[in-house]
């Protein structure tokens, strides 16, 4: 017994030994960071984001550990998706040293329109009725469609993103740096020319009925009692 002690601790100061370390925030303003020791994160990230909802913007920092489906490799990069209702756009920046997130990034500047349009929806509408053309801008080089879960509630995504966020989004499982929208519940699809985003309408099978019209000619009526047993072989039950 008195060796299982000493034994755990060794272990778990070999697991922690080599594990990634990065500054997180430690209040919603990012006024002040403290280091944090990453579990299976390979990165850290730090993005500085520029969020609207139902026109008010507000700016966010965000320092943490990343796992690789939102940084598969170090570098600076640029998200941006817009819901209509909702938007995002965040310059981050990965690496993969201790303590390496340390630097605030400038926010991003102002996206102009770009020539890509996509379908957006009010997410309390259903799906039907996200026939809404929308402007992208920037790097918005994406018609986004998918489905968000709001606590007991599914509604529908539609929108314009950058092709990395189509990208993070599949595998984190929810819109980077806008998951307070919600968490993905369906497939995100993503396609890019201008609205190719067009809800799915499904179309009833269309039945046709042939119907046949038999004529009997004056000849024949003449010579039915010669032929009654070649009719009533070709149509069964048939009376003279």
């Amino acid at each position: 017994m008195k060796m299982i002690l000493p034994l755990t601790l060794i272990l778990t100061l070999f697991s922690t030994a080599g594990a990634l370390m990065c500054e997180t925030c430690t209040n919603t303003q990012c006024s002040s960071t403290a280091p944090v020791t990453c579990t299976s994160e390979t990165m850290c990230v730090t993005a500085s984001i520029q969020a609207t909802s139902s026109g008010t913007t507000v700016s966010q920092i965000f320092k943490a550990c990343a796992s690789s489906s939102l940084c598969p490799a170090a570098g600076t990069q640029t998200f941006s998706g817009d819901l209509g209702a909702s938007s995002a756009v965040a310059s981050a920046q990965c690496c993969n040293t201790d303590n390496c997130n340390s630097a605030t990034l400038p926010f991003p500047a102002a996206q102009g329109n770009n020539g890509l349009q996509c379908f957006s929806c009010d997410p309390t509408t259903s799906i039907s009725n996200c026939t809404t053309p929308l402007q992208c801008r920037g790097v918005e080089d994406s018609c986004l469609q998918t489905t968000l879960t709001i606590g007991s509630s599914t509604v529908p995504a539609f929108g314009c993103a950058s092709s990395n966020l189509c990208a993070v989004a599949s595998s984190l499982g929810s819109l980077p740096f806008i998951q307070s929208l919600g968490a993905i519940s369906s497939t995100v699809e993503c396609c890019g020319t201008s609205l190719c985003n067009a809800p799915q309408t499904i179309t009833a099978p269309t039945t046709t009925t042939t119907t046949t019209t038999t004529t009997t000619t004056t000849a024949a009526k003449k010579n039915r009692l010669a032929v009654t047993a070649i009719i009533s072989w070709w149509i069964p039950g048939k009376k003279s």
